[in-house]
């Protein structure tokens, strides 16, 4: 994913539409003052790079769970357990949220 524009921050109100459409050719930099300050993404890439983060950290999990000492167990297993875990975190979570 290569950055195609890098853009001011006050030109982003002026052209709104045309970096929005410049956003399915790939990411843009917003910059304030000369420096970067933002990435802008297309919500499909954004959504991509999510996927790909979540791959990435399952292979991580299998790879440290063959490495762990002590019992062994399938990788459907663990994955399972760690999405499990995961939904009941997010489950509290939203409850705090909630004021339960």
């Amino acid at each position: 994913m290569r950055v195609r524009e890098v853009i001011p921050i006050s030109d982003l109100r002026k052209r709104q539409a045309e970096v929005l459409a410049a956003l399915k050719k790939g990411p843009a930099i917003l910059t304030q003052h000369g420096k970067g300050a933002a990435v802008l993404l297309s919500l499909d890439a954004y959504n991509r790079l999510l996927e790909e983060l979540e791959d990435l950290q399952d292979a991580l999990d299998a790879f440290e769970a063959r490495r762990a000492p002590g019992e062994r167990v399938s990788l459907d297993a663990y994955l399972t357990a760690t999405r499990a875990r995961d939904m009941d975190t997010k489950e509290r979570v939203h409850l705090r949220r909630r004021g339960k």
